[in-house]
């Protein structure tokens, strides 16, 4: 597999080399190719992304539209520092940043989280790519801005808003051969003196997926969304609100565990959000913009666990867990940003963020046969065969306020200070399972970041950053535990935060035809909760684990603007360690080298009113090896898939588009080394789509 990536670097070296420039661009025509590239997480306001001091990834909306995907997570999967996991959900897929997991990933809305308080998987993306403006990922902890759950980083995914005529409408439909499903998508939109709106609404439904081994029976899903947006808009005042409505279904395909047949199937997985904002503008000389933004959101996810049990001498059984999630969250954002004197930007805020959580589970027992002893009252008995419902009740609320100081020194240089102190109030309300009791958990946190830039060579930035991060545990964790997966793991009330220090380097180069963006990192964690075993089938949350993440991202392209090609390369060097209790191992699943590279051709037509675009590369990734406990080792193979792509945009306003993507060309049969399911076979994603 490391000839794989060889040959990526000769790839990209040998374009370079042999479509070299040597001449000179003076400023002018740079300034003609150059677009700057604005970001507003990485710092709460808005930047051109060479000025931030954290790793921060852009998505934009051409590269969604040119991608043909219908999952957020597959826009963001070629990312340097990015992985994909579908803990076995076709559908439902979530983000792994440098080696942390979904559950320690924030994922956003327009700067509102989406929360999960009972999963160990994260938060679920639920929202319909086609109401994306672009996506904003930042790698590295980021809970000095944004708090719990960014301690490995943190996506921002920004909506559409309004248009730019009275009326517009867009309209998409694209063909997914690896599932037999198709996704349509309407909007209409628009503005009017002040004001503007969006209405949209999308259908996905996708078959069982073909793979290179056959298909995979039951990894079918289905997903409907429906979302609308009011806002008004001046030199002073800016204000909107939003309705959104998200619901899917998911099927996972059944496995075995421990030798019996496993299924689990989520039959919703809902999110209805209303939110509203306000921002104003220019309020003073040195007091710049006041915002505020509030929602409120309800997540319900219906999870179904089937599974056959060998009870040996007693018989066999079969179990049934019903599971339903109904979590209510509102949450108030507000933030002033200052300039107190030339050298100085500020921003002061407060967050608040409450999460109610009602769970409800049903077990339920069938007698297969096969008991071997004398039933009751003359043998033991086995599982009730009545239904069990059991029921919890559980709260959180968190505050926080945050401080953070962009300051502008001589020669160059700019330092960003920031701090935030937030305090959280868990409680379980009520519950009517016998093991467990009510009870209240309170908690507070501080963090700090220090990042410096230096611009003092044209087009070149470079960067340093110390930064902090912190999770508080979940209800899930505190007080109800789960039975979920063919064990017990029980809830611990007196869990630690889970913490991490993050040290970076880096440097981004682009002067309209070489574009650098480059870090290296190291991560030190303690306190992180996983399971330890303390009997027989029964586990315990426990801060055990400390976690060493290091590594370097790194994207390069280079623009031959004679030949209208761009070859580029999105490469990860990562390793990681995990240490617990009589226990230290560099094998964690993760794989030491991945990324993607290839080389775009895009032109303009002269002869007749269309653009065509073509990209062809390679993604690959070497090979991961899993230690457990016990000292045995299992190992995710290296792989690497060929891919092409071809568009084109039509018209004399480019109001249609086209295009093809063909997936995975020589057929290579793989899985990734965080997801459970096979990756798909050949494939073609089609798509059309127009816009007035």
């Amino acid at each position: 597999m490391k000839k794989v990536f060889f040959y990526m670097g000769v790839i990209i070296f040998s374009y370079g080399v042999f479509f070299y420039e040597p001449e000179l661009v003076n400023a002018d025509s740079l300034a003609e190719v150059k677009t700057a590239e604005t970001v507003v997480s990485a710092t709460r306001t808005t930047r051109d992304l060479a000025e931030v001091p954290a790793s921060v990834s852009l998505v934009t909306e051409q590269e969604i539209q040119r991608s043909g995907s219908t999952s957020i997570a597959d826009l963001l999967k070629d990312i340097p520092g990015v992985e994909v996991s579908d803990q076995s959900l076709a559908g439902a897929k979530r983000i792994n940043i440098r080696a942390e997991s979904g559950a320690r990933v924030l994922i956003m809305i327009d700067g509102q989280k989406i929360s999960e308080q009972k999963s160990m998987d994260g938060a679920p993306l639920l929202i319909d790519p086609f109401v994306i403006q672009k996506i904003e990922v930042i790698k590295g902890p980021a809970s000095v801005l944004y708090g719990s759950e960014a301690i490995g980083g943190a996506v921002n995914i920004i909506t559409k808003k309004g248009g730019k005529k009275v009326f517009q409408a867009a309209g998409n439909i694209i063909y997914d051969s690896s599932t037999g499903g198709f996704t349509e998508n309407v909007s209409a939109f628009g503005k009017y003196e002040k004001y503007n709106y969006r209405i949209s609404g999308t259908h996905s439904k996708q078959g069982d997926r073909e793979t290179p081994d056959g298909k995979l029976k039951e990894s079918d899903s289905n997903m409907k969304n429906i979302s609308g947006f009011f806002g008004y808009d001046t030199d002073k005042l800016a204000m909107g609100a939003g309705l959104e409505h998200y619901t899917s279904e998911v099927d996972s395909p059944p496995i075995m565990v421990g030798g019996s047949p496993f299924n689990l199937n989520l039959p919703e997985w809902s999110r209805n959000k209303a939110d509203f904002f306000v921002d104003l503008k220019s309020v003073s000389s040195s007091l710049l913009k006041i915002h505020m933004d509030l929602y409120w959101q309800k997540v319900k996810k219906d999870f179904e666990q089937k599974m056959t049990l060998n009870m040996g001498p007693i018989g066999n059984y079969s179990s049934t867990m019903s599971t339903t999630n109904d979590q209510k969250s509102y949450g108030i954002n507000t933030q002033a940003d200052f300039s107190p004197a030339d050298t100085h930007y500020i921003i002061f805020g407060y967050s608040f963020n409450h999460d109610k959580l009602d769970a409800d589970s049903v077990v339920d027992f069938d007698y297969l046969g096969g008991r071997m002893l004398p039933p009751p009252p003359m043998g033991p008995p086995g599982p009730s065969t009545d239904p069990v419902l059991t029921l919890y009740k559980a709260s959180i609320s968190t505050h926080a306020i945050y401080l953070q100081d962009e300051w502008m020194l001589p020669s160059d240089f700019t330092l960003t200070i920031g701090g935030r102190q937030t305090w959280v109030r868990s409680e379980l309300e009520d519950t009517n399972d016998p093991n467990v009791k009510k009870d209240k958990v309170n908690g507070s946190q501080p963090v700090f970041s220090f990042g410096v830039n230096w611009g003092g060579i044209n087009n070149l930035v470079l960067r340093g950053l110390f930064s902090q991060g912190y999770r508080f545990p979940d209800l899930n964790k505190l007080f109800i535990g789960t039975a979920h997966g063919g064990s017990v793991t029980l809830a611990n009330p007196d869990l630690d935060p889970e913490k991490s220090n993050n040290f970076e380097i880096g440097a981004r180069f682009d002067n309209g035809k070489l574009k650098l963006d480059v870090a290296g990192f190291m991560n030190f964690a303690k306190d992180y909760i996983t399971r330890r075993n303390i009997g027989a089938g029964v586990a315990k949350y426990s801060n055990v684990n400390k976690a060493e993440t290091r590594g370097i991202e790194a994207y390069l392209a280079y623009n031959i603007k004679s030949v209208n090609l761009t070859p580029y390369l999105s490469a990860t060097c990562m390793k990681r360690k995990y240490e617990g209790k009589n226990f230290s191992t560099w094998k964690t699943n993760t794989p030491q080298f991945s990324g993607r590279a290839g080389i775009k051709y895009e032109t303009e037509f002269t002869s007749f009113p269309a653009s065509l675009w073509v990209d062809m590369w390679m993604r690959a990734s070497d090979k991961a090896e899993d230690e457990a406990f016990s000292g045995d080792v299992s190992t995710t193979s290296g792989w690497g898939t060929a891919n092409f792509a071809i568009g084109s945009e039509l018209g004399k306003k480019r109001n249609y588009s086209i295009s093809l993507n063909v997936k995975n060309i020589f057929d290579k049969a793989y899985t990734t080394s965080k997801n459970a399911l096979e990756e798909p076979g050949i494939h073609a994603v089609a798509m059309l789509g127009f816009k007035f």
